[in-house]
């Protein structure tokens, strides 16, 4: 982030930390990937929406495995 976007580094490690309660990282496995606040609660939101607007999370259709073809063995494929 330093290397790529010094200008803002420092702002995004500031909103990290106000997710993670004031530190860079969270190693408790109940609320690493998890943020909490005002800004986890916006990006969040836009996550949501992000996703709605794509037409991510909707019901999948089921894949046709009539269009698989496998490829053909290899001297080490042949081993098992």
């Amino acid at each position: 982030l330093e290397l790529h976007y010094p200008q803002r580094a420092a702002r995004v490690m500031a909103r990290i930390r106000d997710m993670r309660g004031g530190r860079d990282y969270d190693a408790d496995f109940s609320t690493r990937m998890k943020g909490q606040g005002i800004w986890a609660q916006l990006l969040a939101q836009r996550f949501a929406k992000a996703c709605a607007r794509l037409g991510l999370g909707r019901e999948r259709r089921p894949l046709d495995l009539g269009l698989f073809r496998p490829g053909a063995l290899s001297a080490q494929q042949s081993l098992f």
